[in-house]
């Protein structure tokens, strides 16, 4: 398993925009079969900042499945234009 964190900064004035978007993009990413949990949090110091947290089978479902497959673009479709550049994402795992 390994778990995908995600970090997103929201577009000056965007950034209840952003929330709401992630809440229901992250339904999408629930569907795939490969997807064991997914939830997000609001940074407290920065509410601009949201972490996506995804724990999936493997990275290859992630990466290689989830991300060229439809719920991809229907995870991203609610939140496109409400964040700046690309999110930070890196994978872990349990050390």
């Amino acid at each position: 398993m390994v778990t995908e964190v995600a970090v997103f900064t929201a577009l000056s004035g965007k950034e209840e925009e952003l929330g709401q978007g992630i809440i229901q993009g992250i339904e999408f990413i629930r569907q795939h079969p490969e997807c064991i949990s997914a939830n997000a949090t609001r940074c407290v110091e920065k509410p601009g900042r949201y972490m996506l947290s995804v724990v999936w089978s493997s990275l290859e479902a992630h990466v290689n499945d989830f991300r060229n497959g439809p719920l991809f673009a229907q995870w991203r479709a609610p939140i496109s234009g409400l964040f700046e550049e690309n999110p930070e994402v890196y994978h872990y795992q349990a050390y």
